[in-house]
């Protein structure tokens, strides 16, 4: 059986299903085995009660999990984080050694007889090295689905990004945004995908009794809750609903619910329903890649549903992402008729991230380097 490996930030029993996932399931469908190795967790995450662990629906473990499915979990000494300080951070930085050296021993076994080993951008391209010597006959690929500074990522972390993806024999993403940062020999526009089986099935409305316009937002990463507030305040018809972690603020409006992390089921009967989806990201410089990358935004555009977000996701190439600041755009989603695209399925993205040859290039352009791209973030 053909093994790969995935290191990742995410774990095989989570309720949100991220990309990395859905391609794990899709590589077993033909045939792979694989070894999801779930980093960026230490002692600090259970002792100061990391809200990733607490919204998971049982305690994180190793071992099979699935026919094809191997999870490889642990806590570290110490995790990649950031303080907020750039200083301290910094002067931190040689304890983040730790985070590295726990992992070196444990990736030999759980890359064992890899032919590709997957690295997701965040804390697993730190043990990019680790990966390599671990399986030096291994194909290994940067999957870059983030932009780390916008995650939060330290300074020297988003610094040291090129340097440690050029470990790698490939740099994969979906946004031509992200792939322009990148010196890297090798890098391919390898676009998200989309679960197509389980998107054909109807759901039954969770809106009931309707509003007068049901508005999703499917996830809660880099979320500007004070904007959904203020469009909850402008709205007062709308109805708008938060599927994911966030804590409840005091001043809520009463139009704007939060459900929690809530299961890959349930978000799709809010999205099959939805009259609008929202892309609450907040509007910092270099958000627009989301408009490539956002696993929402592509339900969204599947079902046909305008979008709602910060002017910097908005470009004429993607029509259906209005800006949410503007009346007019508000006006519009009332009457709008859906449209769905099509778009491909994880399956898709699985064989391109694992074929021996290289997929579609990106073009080559000007790269502004990493450090000045974070000094302008």
């Amino acid at each position: 059986m053909r093994r790969v490996a995935i290191l990742t930030g995410h774990m095989a029993h989570q309720l949100r299903r991220p990309s990395l996932l859905w391609v794990a399931d899709a590589l077993r469908t033909t045939g792979w085995h694989v070894t999801l190795v779930t980093v960026g967790y230490s002692w600090i995450s259970k002792l100061c009660g990391d809200a990733r662990l607490a919204a998971l629906p049982a305690p994180p473990r190793s071992g099979p999990v699935a026919p094809g499915l191997e999870a490889v979990f642990g806590y570290a000494p110490i995790h990649p984080f950031s303080t907020g300080r750039d200083w301290l951070d910094e002067g931190l930085r040689p304890l983040h050694a730790g985070f590295a050296a726990y992992w070196r021993q444990r990736l030999v076994r759980a890359l064992a007889g890899s032919e590709v080993v997957i690295v997701e951008s965040g804390a697993p391209l730190l043990l990019a090295r680790a990966a390599r010597s671990a399986a030096p006959e291994a194909r290994l690929i940067y999957r870059v689905n983030d932009d780390i500074a916008l995650l939060g990522a330290p300074r020297w972390m988003v610094r040291a990004e090129p340097r440690l993806a050029r470990l790698c024999d490939r740099l994969s993403t979906a946004s031509p945004r992200l792939a322009e940062r990148f010196a890297h020999p090798n890098v391919t526009i390898d676009p998200m995908g989309l679960p197509a089986a389980d998107l054909t099935r109807a759901r039954p409305d969770p809106f009931t009794p309707r509003a007068r316009v049901e508005a999703v937002c499917a996830g809660t990463t880099q979320i500007d809750l004070s904007a959904l507030c203020r469009l909850a305040r402008a709205r007062p018809r709308w109805r708008l609903h938060v599927l994911g972690r966030l804590p409840r603020p005091a001043d809520l409006p009463a139009n704007l619910i939060l459900h929690g992390e809530q299961s890959f089921e349930v978000t799709l009967a809010h999205i099959q329903h939805a009259d609008v989806g929202l892309a609450a990201y907040r509007d910092r410089p270099g958000v627009a890649y989301q408009a490539d990358n956002s696993n929402r935004i592509l339900l969204y555009r599947h079902t046909g549903l305008p979008i709602l977000g910060p002017a910097g996701l908005c470009h004429p190439s993607r029509p259906t992402i209005l800006d949410w600041s503007d009346p007019a755009a508000l006006r519009r989603c009332e009457t709008w008729e859906k449209r769905p695209e099509p778009l491909p399925d994880w399956s898709d993205l699985a064989r391109r991230l694992t074929a021996p040859a290289t997929c579609e290039r990106a073009k080559p352009k000007p790269r502004p380097s990493v450090s000045a791209v974070a000094a302008r973030q």
